[in-house]
């Protein structure tokens, strides 16, 4: 219950933040990896939460997603954010995400059932969903489209 109860709590701390996380320019690379990091906090927390059923171990669970999602953000979506539309990355990082929680929760040393191909695909679209919004609500221009 203590675990929950702090990734709850983590998970609410962005509603705090203030940052541009889409443009890196020097100046603003302090406040992108605070962005970042709450996004990131907020994007595994919200699937961990949404495959707790598997009966998994949950701390050792959010943490590789942790790992598995900065690897993601930094091999596939970083790269890749300036060559191709954001419509088009996403909906491909949610998949990738998703496969990623599959075969996470099929893992033998998190002591958990593997969640179906649904489930793990829609834990993947919210914490993705939440994840941007996390930027939408820290960039504090909700209606802005950065290019």
């Amino acid at each position: 219950m203590r675990s929950k109860l702090l990734i709850l709590i983590v998970m609410l701390l962005p509603w705090v933040a203030h940052a541009n996380p889409v443009m890196l320019e020097p100046q603003s690379l302090v406040a992108f990896g605070i962005v970042a990091f709450f996004a990131l906090v907020v994007e595994s927390g919200i699937a961990t939460l949404a495959v707790i059923g598997f009966g998994g171990l949950i701390v050792p669970f959010f943490m590789i997603l942790v790992v598995a999602n900065v690897a993601v953000f930094f091999s596939v979506f970083l790269p890749l954010i300036d060559s191709i539309p954001l419509w088009i990355l996403e909906p491909a990082v949610v998949l990738l995400d998703g496969l990623v929680i599959k075969i996470l929760t099929s893992l033998p040393y998190l002591e958990g059932s593997s969640v179906t191909w649904q489930r793990a695909f829609t834990a993947s679209l919210l914490g993705n969903i939440a994840s941007y919004f996390v930027g939408v609500i820290a960039n504090n221009e909700p209606w802005f489209v950065h290019m």
